[in-house]
């Protein structure tokens, strides 16, 4: 089954349809979601904690954000994770077993998306979920729900430096970059520029707050001052009047994109002068589209680096032909990818979706030393799996290395927004951000 899938995987990446994007959670409703596309049957005891023996699905749970402030990402990382989905599906699945996703819409709010991820784990029986987007959320739903339940909890775009201290037992494994590469390169940055004075602008959360601190910590000139706001206000006057009552010359700016088209079109109509470096959270073309390419030429920002080869190339490649009306999130997307893979590679390692097993195996089959297995090649990794073969995932966001915290490192580039889009500068490599 799996010779056969393997075959078909890279055409299967190509043809998934719009109607898929329909089934799922990116329309902002909730769904479940298989192989081939099923939707909306009842899964609550084909989840969790089967063996290699069982027939049943392997039933992942998605809480990302379909609305609120950060829904710019949800659509491009559950369309990621519907391409994971078939690539894995087509090669024959974790186990031989169909992997089936249920997704579920955060929000961008701790309550709502403790609320989905309880209803994943009681009603339809997960073995894991993938999820959220805001740090908080994450927090929040491993706190309360995946670590008291003993689920397994992957997120592929959370940052705070907060998650790698979390009391998980080992249960919380995260493809993003851990923000105080961020925030050091932001600092990096401005100091480049010779400029001494810098302000901080930060949404209220554990991700805003933890940046910050990060960013005041790594600066070598003057940190004026460090502005927390909530999102979904109308007006940002009284943040951006004491962010730049000192006369920075540039403001890092560590926030979502719905609140920071706001800011920055009324920092611009308001005339305060200086620059920005943005966070990656709002390196999303939708803000440039909203707040005006001409207001946002040669303003900074910094995100995680892809791979050179050809593994991230071929996935916007496939994801493009897949999804031509959305645009690829980086780097989100590539981590939602590699969230799934990582996890369906360790579930076939552990021969189990038990969690207290799967933990164990993450990083056997992310980590070297092994023999690689790449974007598209799941089929391949489970076979070798099966041979008693070590394996060494990466995939289109590079090494998926997991340390003792779960986090990875990735190296980091910097980008400047040229004729309206953000165009890669120099890159920062990992070891020097450590």
């Amino acid at each position: 089954m799996r010779l056969a899938g393997m075959a078909g995987v890279a055409g299967l990446a190509g043809c998934i349809g719009q109607e898929d994007v329909q089934e799922g959670g990116n329309t902002g409703g909730s769904g479940d979601s298989g192989n081939g596309g099923d939707s909306g049957g009842d899964t609550t005891e084909s989840g969790g904690g089967g063996d290699e023996s069982s027939g049943e699905p392997v039933d992942v749970g998605v809480v990302i954000p379909f609305s609120g402030d950060l829904s710019d990402f949800g659509g491009p990382m559950m369309n990621a994770l519907r391409m994971a989905q078939k690539d894995i599906n087509a090669a024959g699945g974790p186990l031989g077993r169909e992997l089936k996703l249920h997704d579920e819409d955060s929000g961008t709010d701790s309550t709502q998306g403790v609320n989905a991820a309880n209803k994943l784990v009681d009603t339809n029986g997960v073995s894991a979920v993938i999820g959220a987007v805001s740090s908080g959320v994450t927090i929040s739903i491993a706190k309360s729900v995946t670590i008291p339940n003993e689920v397994l909890h992957i997120t592929s775009a959370s940052s705070s430096p907060s998650i790698s201290t979390l009391d998980d037992d080992d249960l919380v494994f995260r493809t993003r970059t851990n923000d105080r590469f961020v925030a050091k390169v932001m600092a990096r940055i401005i100091e480049d520029q010779g400029v001494e004075k810098a302000s901080v602008v930060f949404i209220n959360n554990d991700f805003g707050e933890a940046l910050a601190d990060t960013f005041e910590s790594s600066f070598s000139g003057t940190t004026t001052t460090t502005v927390g706001y909530e999102s979904g206000q109308s007006s940002y006057q009284q943040v951006l009047a004491k962010a730049f009552e000192d006369d920075p010359g540039f403001v890092a700016f560590a926030g979502y994109p719905e609140s920071g088209t706001t800011m920055l079109s009324q920092w611009a109509e308001e005339g305060y002068g200086g620059n920005w470096v943005l966070h990656t959270s709002l390196l999303s073309e939708d803000v440039i589209s909203n707040v005006g390419a001409e207001v946002m030429n040669d303003m900074y920002g910094v995100r995680t680096k892809p791979p050179s080869g050809g593994a991230t190339e071929s996935f916007v490649s496939d994801y493009q032909e897949a999804y031509p009306d959305a645009q690829v999130f980086d780097p989100y997307s590539w981590n939602s990818y590699d969230a799934l893979v990582s996890y369906a590679l360790a579930v076939e390692k552990a021969g189990t979706t038990d969690a207290a097993e799967v933990k164990k195996a993450m990083r056997e089959v992310s980590n070297s030393p092994g023999e690689a297995v790449g974007y598209t090649e799941f089929g391949a990794g489970a076979d070798k799996i099966g041979a008693g073969t070590d394996i060494d995932y990466s995939g289109p966001s590079g090494n998926v290395n997991y340390d003792d915290n779960g986090d990875v490192a990735s190296d980091m580039v910097i980008v400047q927004v040229e004729d309206g889009t953000f165009a890669n500068k120099d890159t920062i490599p990992a070891d020097e951000l450590v």
